[in-house]
């Protein structure tokens, strides 16, 4: 299996490559690299099975790679190192796919397991599905959070280190509905279920889910459901 390192500082770089046991687990290093933008045009031309990459990157960090990478349609499998632990980082890494997130002073028995694992695993383990299905996680994960907010495709991609159009195409492939149709159906979800507490009025629910303009929500309230927001609550009192 091909290998690409990436780390900017060389003694780092020199570090993994004498820690890495090549021989015994069937691995070949085919390059180093220094920055970002160096590692994601050498994924995309050598195609590596795996890549160890610094989270920190000059240029590009390890997130936004390993989300471009995914949208060129690369699919290594990416091991992450980082010289501080950082929850954030490494959850967000994990929901783009990243199984393996090593702190610094990376340990030899730590990277060799970790590469071992990835090794082993079965052909129909790659990468690129967790990555495409964690996207997709992420992105619905953030409207069902945010739907009250301003909620945007550019605002999703940006949450998920992809490109709105790469995430418009991917959310209706995957899920086989619009990114926008599963905002408003999230939405008008939670409107139902505000409805049927009487303390709220139907102006501030419209604000609750999203609507910044009433007449506008009542408007796509009574398209999906066939009936006024006004209407669903007297029935269903």
């Amino acid at each position: 299996m091909k290998v690409i390192l990436a780390d900017d500082e060389k003694i780092a770089l020199d570090m993994l490559e004498m820690l890495i046991e090549w021989e015994r687990l069937g691995l070949t290093l085919v390059w180093r690299a220094e920055n970002g933008s160096e590692l994601l045009e050498k994924i995309q031309e050598l195609h590596p099975e795996i890549v160890v990459t610094d989270i920190m990157m000059p240029g590009m960090t390890g997130l936004e790679i390993i989300a471009k990478a995914l949208e060129a349609g690369a699919a290594p499998y990416f091991v992450i190192t980082s010289a501080y632990a950082n929850f954030t980082y490494a959850q967000t890494a994990m929901r783009l796919g990243v199984r393996d997130f090593l702190e610094k002073p990376v340990d030899r028995d730590e990277i060799n397991e970790a590469l071992r694992k990835i090794v082993n695993r079965r052909p129909s383990e790659r990468f690129n599905c967790a990555a495409v299905s964690a996207v997709c996680r992420t992105v619905r994960d953030y409207i069902d959070q945010n739907f009250g907010s301003k909620v945007t495709l550019e605002s999703a991609a940006k949450e998920a280190y992809v490109s709105p159009n790469y995430l418009s195409s991917l959310f209706k492939k995957e899920l086989g509905i619009k990114f926008s149709d599963y905002l408003t159906e999230v939405r008008m979800k939670k409107a139902k279920e505000l409805l049927g507490e009487l303390g709220y009025s139907i102006e501030e629910i419209a604000t609750m889910v999203g609507y910044r303009d009433a007449a506008y929500f009542c408007n796509v309230f009574q398209k999906k459901y066939g009936v006024s927001p006004s209407e669903f609550r007297k029935w269903n009192d």
